[in-house]
């Protein structure tokens, strides 16, 4: 898991090295102030983006999840939420893995750490990363975000 704020480059400098990254935060750096919500494909079906905003739930109401196809990059462009994160091997599988969705869903952890979102700050969740968006953070009643899904394999 990787966390930050887009206005610190220097911090995902490294993985610009990877044109698959070089090309997300190009775009997420070209980002207008209100984009249209929707999904569609930024490179094809293996680097796309899922631009969407809800309400934010109480803790309890909220799931542990991670993916194995793609890599999360989750940007919130105003508002905010936390996100919990913790490593899938400490987690306990809520059901199957949703090949279909690309999502297997876990139990609560008892132990995790907090990530804060608000506007400008990004978090990178790989397919050993736990995360359980959509917590209100007691101060933004909404988010506004984005997720842009990477392929893990652009990223070999």
């Amino acid at each position: 898991m990787l966390y930050g704020h887009l206005s610190d480059t220097e911090a995902y400098a490294p993985l610009l090295s990877n044109e698959a990254w070089r090309f997300a935060f190009d775009w997420l750096r070209r980002l207008p102030p209100d984009p249209e919500p929707g999904i569609r494909e930024l490179r094809g079906p293996d680097l796309y983006v899922n631009i969407h905003g809800y309400e934010t739930l109480p803790v309890a109401e909220c799931r542990y999840e991670s993916h194995r196809k793609y890599v999360d990059l989750q940007y919130c462009i105003r508002g905010g939420e936390t996100i919990d994160w913790q490593r899938t091997v400490h987690l306990v599988p809520d059901g199957p893995f949703q090949m279909a969705k690309d999502v297997q869903f876990y139990l609560p952890a008892e132990s995790h750490a907090t990530l804060r979102m608000t506007d400008g700050n990004y978090a990178i969740f790989f397919p050993t990363d736990g995360h359980r968006p959509k917590q209100s953070d007691g101060r933004h009643p909404t988010v506004f975000k984005l997720v842009i899904k990477v392929a893990h394999s652009l990223l070999l």
